[in-house]
C-alpha cells in the first residue's frame, strides 16, 4: 500500500484530533502548510530516507482541514534523538515519539525538554512533571519557558495503524501551564510496547498543534 493511500486512510485522524477554529491566522497558516506540501519536489535527503525504508509519520496541523504532509526519519544520534524530514523541507526533532524541536514552520519550537513527561507515559502513571520549551521570540531571539504539567490517563482506545493492525492504546493528556500561556498535548501510548503511536503536540501559540500518526512499516512511496 502506498503512502498516498495510507494518507487517505488516516485523514480521519485530523478530523478527530483537530478542533474547529475561527482564528484566520491559524487557518491561513494551515492552508499555506498544505499548499507547500503539494507544490514541492522531494529533496535528495527525503528520497534517500524513502529509499532506505525509513519509518514515517503522517502529520497535520490541527487547525487546517486536510493540511497534511509526511515525515520520514533521517538520522538518529547516540542519545536516541531523531531528525525527521518532509518533502517540503519541514523537519522535526523527536525522541521516542515526543517532539523536541521543529524547523520550517515559521514560529518554531527550537528545543524542548520533556523527559519527565516521557517517563510518565512509558511507565503508564499519572504524574506532575516539568517541561522546558525554547521558542523563537521577537527579533529572532530564543526564549526558554518552564511549564508545570499534569499527565493523566483518560481511557483505553484503539488506534488503527494499517488495514491489518490496530494498536491497543492508553490515551493520556498532558496539560501544561505557566504564568504566560497554557496548552494540552495528547498521546496515544501502545499498551504492550509503551511506545507513542499517535499524538497531538503543541509547537507554539502562533503555529498551534501538530497531529502525528505513525505509518505502518509496509507503507511505501511510489
Amino acid at each position: 500500500m502506498t503512502v498516498k493511500t495510507r494518507i487517505a486512510l488516516v485523514l480521519g485522524l485530523f478530523a478527530a484530533l483537530s478542533g474547529c477554529s475561527s482564528d484566520p491566522n491559524q487557518s491561513a497558516l494551515a492552508q499555506q502548510f498544505l499548499n507547500r506540501s503539494k507544490g514541492y519536489d522531494p529533496g535528495a535527503d527525503f528520497l534517500a530516507a524513502q529509499n532506505s525504508g525509513a519509518p514515517g509519520y503522517v502529520a497535520g496541523l490541527q487547525n487546517g482541514d486536510n493540511a497534511y504532509t509526511v515525515f520520514l526519519r533521517q538520522t538518529v544520534n547516540a542519545r536516541g534523538e531523531e531528525t525527521w524530514i518532509s518533502p517540503d523541507r519541514l523537519s522535526l526533532g523527536m525522541k521516542d515519539g515526543m517532539m523536541i524541536a521543529t524547523r520550517g514552520f515559521g514560529h518554531d519550537q527550537l528545543a524542548a525538554d520533556a523527559r519527565e513527561t516521557l517517563s510518565a507515559l512509558t511507565s503508564g502513571q499519572n504524574a506532575v512533571t516539568e517541561r522546558f520549551v525554547t521558542l523563537l521570540a521577537a527579533g529572532s531571539t530564543a526564549e526558554t519557558l518552564a511549564f508545570r504539567c499534569q499527565v493523566t490517563r483518560q481511557k483505553q482506545e484503539p488506534v488503527q495503524l494499517s488495514d491489518s493492525y490496530t494498536a491497543d492504546t492508553d490515551l493520556f493528556y498532558e496539560t501544561c501551564r505557566n504564568g504566560q500561556m497554557a496548552f494540552r498535548n495528547l498521546f496515544w501510548v501502545e499498551r504492550g510496547s509503551r511506545s507513542i503511536v499517535q499524538s497531538r503536540q503543541w509547537i507554539s501559540e502562533e503555529t498551534g498543534e501538530l497531529a502525528l500518526r505513525r505509518l505502518a512499516p509496509q507503507a511505501t512511496i511510489p
